[in-house]
């Protein structure tokens, strides 16, 4: 793929503290069931880990099923996830958040009142010597061949503008309807073989480059693999894995706690 094609934005901070917790696809949902219930309640658990631990969250996309900011309306069920990213930024801790293919339109109440750092699409930072390449990933694997123009068109102002002409909770309840992450199926469908293959050789091509890591989400199944001191990794999700990635004084790990 053309990388040119997407932006690659440098990273704003102002403290930039070890450990990197990484999270993607964890698609916190306003669905209410058992399952909903369970994921939300891992995720306060590690995010008041994170909040312990002092260091710095990035978020590569989908962290929620669905995020549209209007009028800073929040969810009522989403609240207390809301609540505990407040929670890491009154602790002074960093949060960047990457736009995923559920949640890219976050501007607005989490970037202006949070304070939460947003990247329309891949994020590159230096630390202690290492070059680091993070990608949500949407834009590299997709199922329909114009999900291209689909996403450009679905993240421009026009669009934005429309979508906030609706009341918000129709808004939600269309964009939810359209996920299949959070609909009563027996298994929710996972991502083929052919597509992983392509995100891990895009990430491969992210080291050629010069990176030393470069992290994705989007394809929902954890994987990282080290080679000649450089490292690529697929986060996994919160949904079949409960997985995430690390970064501290030993290196980089792929964590999966179910």
């Amino acid at each position: 793929m053309n990388t040119s094609s997407y932006i690659v934005s440098d990273l704003q901070s102002e403290r930039l503290v070890l450990p990197f917790y990484f999270l993607s696809d964890t698609h916190i949902s306003t669905k209410s069931d058992a399952d909903q219930e369970t994921r939300m309640k891992d995720m306060l658990v590690l995010l008041e880990q994170i909040r312990e631990s002092k260091g710095t969250l990035f978020i590569l996309g989908d962290f929620f099923d669905f995020w549209f900011d209007k009028t800073n309306y929040v969810p009522h069920t989403l609240k207390p996830v809301v609540d505990a990213l407040r929670s890491l930024r009154d602790a002074n801790i960093e949060i960047h958040y990457l736009g995923g293919n559920h949640d890219y339109w976050i501007e607005g109440y989490l970037t202006k009142e949070l304070g939460i750092h947003f990247y329309p699409d891949a994020l590159q930072f230096n630390w202690n010597g290492m070059r680091i390449y993070c990608q949500h990933g949407d834009q590299v694997v997709y199922n329909n061949p114009q999900y291209p123009l689909i996403r450009q068109i679905l993240r421009s102002p026009l669009a934005i503008t429309l979508l906030k002409c609706l009341p918000i909770r129709w808004t939600y309840d269309l964009g939810e309807r359209l996920s299949h992450y959070n609909q009563n199926i027996p298994e929710i469908p996972r991502v083929s073989e052919l597509q992983i293959g392509k995100m891990h050789d895009f990430l491969k091509e992210r080291l050629d480059e010069g990176y030393d890591i470069a992290l994705s989400g989007h394809v929902h199944a954890p994987h990282s693999e080290t080679q000649d001191g450089k490292t690529l990794a697929v986060l996994g999700d919160w949904i079949h894995h409960r997985s995430y990635g690390l970064i501290d004084e030993t290196g980089f790990k792929l964590i999966e706690i179910k």
